[in-house]
């Protein structure tokens, strides 16, 4: 993360911006080491493997642009984990990730669990939104059951834009 006070610049990640908190926050019990990492490795590939058959399908597909918000510019850049064209037109951009809670579970627990998660991709559908000629798309978070495999896919929230905006909120009240 980077400020530049001059010109009223900041740099980041969409991660890093997605775990942006003022104060202290909960540890949350750590995440589990190596086996955790190599274990959602393991299901993205998997995801992978089944929406490669989907034409046009990229992955991993960088993204970066320039948000005004209350008088800052965020200079914004990360990777979507799944880019997949529709056939009727418009795209899907598909964050997967990675929990130990059993699944499912109420959308209302996801979110309240993880808002980092709803946080990034609201990120990736304004940045999306902002690039010339881009196709209507609609976001979706694939959480993935560590242990098992269970995958439960959540449309990104309607108010993805005030999301975002709450988030770089509180990311104006730190500077």
């Amino acid at each position: 993360m980077h400020f530049d006070l001059a010109t009223r610049i900041v740099t980041l990640g969409v991660g890093e911006l997605a775990g942006f908190a003022l104060g202290p926050r909960e540890s949350g019990g750590g995440g589990g080491g190596l086996w955790r990492a190599q274990l959602g490795q393991h299901w993205h590939s998997e995801l992978r493997l089944r929406a490669a058959e989907e034409p046009g399908a990229r992955f991993e597909v960088p993204i970066a642009g320039d948000y005004p918000h209350r008088g800052w510019t965020f200079r914004l850049a990360g990777r979507i984990d799944q880019y997949l064209p529709s056939p009727a037109g418009g795209v899907r951009l598909r964050e997967l990730k990675t929990v130990s809670r059993p699944l499912p579970a109420p959308e209302a627990e996801l979110q309240a669990e993880y808002p980092g998660y709803f946080v990034q991709l609201a990120a990736y559908l304004v940045l999306h939104a902002l690039a010339p000629d881009a196709a209507p798309a609609r976001g979706e978070l694939v959480f993935i059951e560590a242990g098992s495999g269970l995958v439960q896919t959540v449309a990104a929230p309607p108010a993805s834009v005030a999301i975002l905006n709450g988030q770089l909120d509180e990311l104006v009240a730190f500077l």
